[in-house]
């Protein structure tokens, strides 16, 4: 829909669209579009047509365009269904409405639909890109503070690649089924997956202060991906102030890139269900009021042990936690920083940890009793931590002197330590494999208030981020499609040292909490 109303009929008068609303509302002089989901407008004859709709001949039209002309509004969930495709135009804002539960606001690509959304077409330069912008109506793309969070939903994209879950399909959290039907399922019936799966692209874009409360306690993530295939294009996407997490992986194939999770008050990056994607270039930073755990990584969910393992690699990223110093955070409280649960078995490869966390609590790599578990995996070489570093982990953390066993924390059942000497192992296993605890920060700058609030950072490598002994990352891509491939570079951390590539695009930068 380029120009709404999309055509004149024949006598001349406007032809218009009932879930498509013309408004008198203008943004920043661009007329507002209010889009609702067409399951049974007066222009659709009961057909479910998510953003598609009848044209004024009577033929079906599919695919869709939002124009950057226009600014969109996003009343309650809008899905693109099966067999339908979205573009949207680099430069658009779309705005989503204010609303719980039921009347939550969110965009929700269904699986066999497409969404074809790049801020920079053709161009892998962030200073050319002109990004897409999904955030609360009343931004006017200027953005809100960080302590802004759950104003509308989020988005949320399905497929049909492999879950490790039963039933093989699976309905998203946080969508209502009166509403979605089977719209929000993600997965295959009679586990018919299909790991090639291409919702095809969503990059340089920005999606700002989601995760309204929904029934049951549960909230939309910025950015959901719900059995993602490899096929797909996702990669310079930034989460900010989301009141759930930046982004969560439900089993799934895709590979992504250059991701920023920031200033939510869940977790920075949560894997469930078995998801296998390859991953580089990752941005997490956790602000004082709220915080989850930069990473939350769990196998599966019914069954929990189910399989395949969770085996997604992350290679390049940079975590940057709450501050050590930090005290009366709500929320999980970034402890630990990172855990990984069930039979997870992500893999770090050239990451760097630091200005973690109220305690001394690091890594929680799970060990269960009564099932597999990650530790298992980390035993079977299938879960592994490599050239990784750490700084400034934990209240005490002393140069020189903080070893792996103080920043590890070991699972408990029932108030006891399932196996208190696997602190031993996993520290040595950590030294082995090249990780360290660093004399001196890994980034160029860390400028905190006195209660620990960032005033802004230079995350670009600096001192032992650079110059240093990097890892070949066996086994990245190993799913293949689209960012497969790992980029050779000479760093650890998401960023080199003279690169920034999430200036020009991102609300961080825009905040001015990116030097």
């Amino acid at each position: 829909m380029e120009d709404p109303p999309p055509d004149n009929g024949d006598d001349g008068e406007p032809f218009s669209v009932a879930h498509y609303d013309t408004t008198d509302a203008e943004v920043d002089g661009k007329t507002v579009i209010e889009v609702s989901d067409n399951s049974g407008g007066e222009n659709s004859d009961d057909t479910e047509f998510g953003i598609g709709y009848s044209d004024q001949d009577g033929n079906d039209v599919s695919e869709v365009t939002w124009s950057n002309d226009f600014v969109y509004r996003l009343d309650n969930f809008v899905f693109v269904n099966d067999g339908e495709t979205l573009s949207i135009d680099p430069g658009t804002l779309i705005q989503g409405m204010p609303g719980d539960g039921a009347d939550a606001a969110a965009l929700i690509i269904s699986r066999g639909g497409t969404i074809e959304a790049d801020g920079n077409p053709g161009s892998e330069d962030p200073s050319e890109a002109d990004p897409i912008i999904f955030t609360a109506q009343g931004d006017d793309g200027s953005g809100f503070d960080r302590g802004t969070r759950g104003l509308w939903g989020g988005v949320i994209l399905l497929g049909d690649a492999t879950i490790n879950s039963e039933p093989p399909t699976t309905t998203i959290e946080g969508v209502p089924d009166d509403i979605a039907g089977d719209r929000a399922d993600y997965g295959a019936e009679n586990s018919d997956f299909n790991d090639d799966h291409d919702i095809g692209t969503f990059r340089f874009v920005s999606i700002r202060h989601t995760g309204s409360q929904l029934g049951g306690g549960d909230e939309i993530q910025g950015l959901t991906l719900g059995g993602v295939g490899s096929g797909s294009t996702i990669e310079y996407v930034e989460s900010y102030a989301s009141d759930d997490d930046g982004f969560e992986f439900f089993g799934g194939t895709v590979n992504t890139k250059y991701l920023i999770s920031a200033f939510v008050s869940d977790d920075n990056f949560d894997i469930d269900e078995g998801w296998r994607g390859s991953n580089q270039f990752w941005l997490a930073v956790q602000d004082t009021d709220e915080a989850g755990r930069i990473g939350e990584h769990d196998g599966g969910t019914d069954p929990e042990g189910g399989q395949p393992f969770a085996t997604s690699k992350v290679a390049n990223a940079t975590y940057i936690g709450v501050g050590p110093g930090t005290q009366g955070i709500d929320g999980d409280q970034g402890e630990p920083m990172l855990i990984q649960r069930d039979n997870n078995a992500t893999s770090y490869y050239n990451t760097v940890f630091m200005d973690g966390r109220t305690t001394s609590a690091g890594l929680e790599i799970e060990d269960r009793s009564d099932r597999e578990d990650a530790r298992n995996r980390f035993e079977a070489g299938e879960l592994v931590h490599e050239n990784n570093l750490w700084w400034n982990v934990g209240d005490n953390y002393d140069p020189g002197n903080t070893t792996f066993e103080d920043i590890i924390q070991i699972t408990e059942e029932d108030g006891e330590p399932v196996a208190p000497s696997f602190r031993d192992d996993l520290a040595q296993g950590l030294r082995d494999a090249g990780n360290q605890l660093t004399e001196s920060s890994p980034i160029q700058a860390m400028n905190r208030e006195s209660d620990q609030d960032i005033i802004d950072f230079d995350p670009r490598a600096a001192g032992p981020a650079t110059n240093t002994a990097l890892s070949s990352v066996s086994g990245f891509g190993d799913v293949g499609g689209e960012n497969s491939d790992l980029v050779d570079v000479s760093y650890k951390g998401a960023f080199g040292p003279n690169d920034s590539w999430a200036k020009g695009w991102t609300l961080l930068d825009q905040n001015g909490e990116l030097q």
